[in-house]
């Protein structure tokens, strides 16, 4: 396993894909988990070269964002990348990705920059767009792997690709889970055993929206109400929000379509705080008629 820290050294590792078959690539923010290694499985299976990038940028934005006082173990995530087989390790340094003359940022737009995650932060939107711009630019694979818990930064993420003819194509792959439906998360790993009983709620929360809908409840209010109520009845977890929209441009909605014939995709989206710990979570409803939970 190699371990690149230098831009320089990554931009010339990329310029030699080309003659050893297609690479796929794993974005994260180190902590690494079970979830992760279901894309890098992924990634070895269809490509002859996997990187698996670590990027956290301790800034303020970045602290919001992830939950304040997270502290991660790099050689412990480099210890479970080498048993994961993973050829390349790029960890760039903060100061070289945001260096203190940089000035050119990219500007996402639109409504999925306008609710739910992108709005939690002022500029986090940019933050988002101009590092994945710049990462999948250095590493140039020809898959970037990602799982449907970041179904809004796959979004994101999709839409730089295509405005910026980035020649990369994206494999989303199925949430993992935990045995009591937790989806796995970096920031599981800072819970009390009192926080991780109850986080579970967030997945019946969404469960408990999904059923009223196959009853027939179309009303949004009323499926964001019964996931909030789920939510706040543990002492433990304070609600940020619970939201239902669009699977594409994540635009609220406000009466679901029947779901017989709905063309549209649209999501269930819970996110709650456990202490300082934020944490997601979504299942989607597809426009061609299942469930990704």
């Amino acid at each position: 396993m190699r371990i690149i820290h230098s831009l320089d050294e990554m931009t010339e590792t990329a310029r030699g894909w080309l003659a050893g078959g297609p690479v796929g690539f794993i974005p994260t923010a180190g902590n690494l988990h079970a979830g992760q290694l279901s894309l890098i499985q992924a990634s070895q299976r269809e490509c002859e070269i996997t990187v698996v990038s670590i990027f956290t940028d301790k800034d303020e934005l970045t602290t919001r964002y992830q939950g304040a006082g997270l502290m991660y173990d790099l050689t412990r995530d480099v210890q479970f990348l080498e048993s994961a087989q993973v050829d390349i390790v790029f960890i760039p340094r903060p100061e070289d990705i945001y260096p203190p003359a940089f000035a050119t940022y990219v500007t996402a737009s639109g409504p999925v920059v306008e609710h739910l995650e992108c709005a939690l932060a002022r500029d986090q939107a940019r933050y988002v767009a101009t590092t994945f711009t710049r990462l999948l630019q250095l590493v140039r694979p020809d898959i970037a792997y990602f799982g449907q818990k970041s179904a809004q930064l796959v979004v994101l993420v999709r839409s730089l690709i295509h405005d910026l003819c980035i020649d990369t194509s994206l494999r989303v792959l199925p949430m993992v889970r935990a045995g009591d439906g937790l989806a796995l998360s970096s920031r599981n790993a800072f819970l009390t055993p009192e926080q991780r009983q109850d986080v579970p709620l967030l997945y019946r929360a969404l469960l408990r929206a999904k059923a009223l809908i196959e009853q027939g409840e179309r009303r949004a209010t009323i499926l964001q109400k019964t996931m909030a109520d789920l939510i706040s009845s543990s002492p433990h977890l304070r609600l940020d929000y619970a939201a239902i929209c669009d699977s594409a441009s994540f635009a609220s909605i406000e009466n679901l379509p029947d779901l017989v014939s709905a063309h549209t995709g649209f999501l269930l989206a819970v996110a709650a705080y456990a202490g300082s710990i934020r944490l997601t979570d979504n299942i989607q409803f597809t426009s061609n008629g299942y469930w990704l939970m």
